[in-house]
């Protein structure tokens, strides 16, 4: 995400928000399987991909807010300061959830 700061940093948002989907995107679709496969070899609890609702809900509101915003290819404060609450008020959720 530094190379997505850094692109942002240039006035360069396609490529800044590309940087940044495309990262998160390769990490939950490479670490996931990882993760998954070291919890049968290392032994204990095994990982299974059975999700609380909590977490279906903060992925999907975050999936959601995420492609409105991004959809009209502009970017304001307001709305990083949107994205910012909403990521703070899923912390707090799964803080005291």
């Amino acid at each position: 995400n530094v190379v997505g700061v850094q692109f942002a940093a240039r006035d360069k948002m396609d490529y800044a928000i590309s940087v940044i989907l495309n990262s998160s995107l390769q990490v939950a679709l490479g670490l996931i399987p990882v993760l998954l496969l070291l919890s049968f070899i290392i032994g204990g609890v095994h990982l299974t991909l059975v999700l609380p609702p909590l977490l279906v809900a903060a992925l999907a509101l975050t999936a959601i807010l995420g492609t409105v915003i991004i959809y009209d290819g502009e970017s304001t404060w307001l709305e990083g300061l949107v994205l910012m609450g909403l990521y703070g008020i899923i912390a707090v959720s799964f803080w005291w959830g």
